[in-house]
This record gives C-alpha cells, structure tokens and sequence, in this order.
C-alpha cells in the first residue's frame, strides 16, 4: 500500500457498537470519530480499490474478531473531510497495511467532540447485512 495518502480517497472507521450510529435515519455518531484515549488517535481503514465484500472481511479480521465482537458497519469518510478539520491522516500499517490513524486532535475533549461532530455529519454509514 503507498504511503502517500490522497485527500480525494475514502476511508473507512468500523462500527462494533450500536452507539455509534442512529438505525432510525442511519447516520453515523460522533462516538465513532472520537479518538482512543489512549493514544490519542482514531483508528481506520484505506479502503480505495476494494469491493465491499473484502472492506468488511478486513473489518472482521482485524476489528471486530480481535476484540470478540460482532461487525455491525462503517463509517465511510473522504480524507479532504478530515484534512478540514485540521487533522491528518498517517499511514500505519499495524495490524494491517491498510490501517492508518486520524491524528493532530486537541488536549480538549469538548473540541474534540465538535470536530467528531463535523467528521459524522459527513460520514456514511455503511451496515453489515446480518439477516442471512
């Protein structure tokens, strides 16, 4: 996977919990978005040049099954939408090539949770079909 990341290129953020989107009028939450307190960072997915079938299998794979929960979607966002908010978005490529990191939030959660705000607003939300 190239490093260098383009600002019209999608990723994609996997949703494992129902608190990150509304069903009702399937938009994403800012939850989603928000980044790990831990690191700081909110973790994604390169997604260019797949299909849909290999985007959730990476999902599965490397998400949801490490951490024993189900994949319920995603939450599909342009780079440039990120690089608006003035964030980055670095490549890196642990557990996968195609992972990468939302980077350059605040020290404020409270401006944190407007950015995410934003991110969401222009986010799609992409759900699994788990009827069949």
């Amino acid at each position: 996977m190239d490093n260098d990341i383009a600002l019209d290129e999608n990723v994609a953020r996997f949703i494992l919990a129902k608190s990150y989107f509304r069903p009702s009028n399937k938009t994403v939450k800012h939850n989603a978005f928000m980044p790990h307190k831990g690191s700081g960072t909110t973790s994604i997915f390169r997604i260019i040049n797949l299909a849909d079938i290999e985007i959730y299998e990476i999902g599965r794979n490397f998400v949801a099954n490490p951490r024993g929960k189900p994949l319920l979607g995603r939450a599909d966002i342009g780079v440039s939408q990120i690089i608006k908010q003035n964030l980055s978005v670095e490549p890196d490529p642990t557990p996968h090539p195609r992972h990468a990191n939302i980077c350059g939030w605040t020290e404020d959660p409270s401006k944190n949770k407007m950015i995410a705000i934003e991110l969401a607003a222009e986010a799609q939300l992409h759900l699994v079909d788990n009827s069949g």
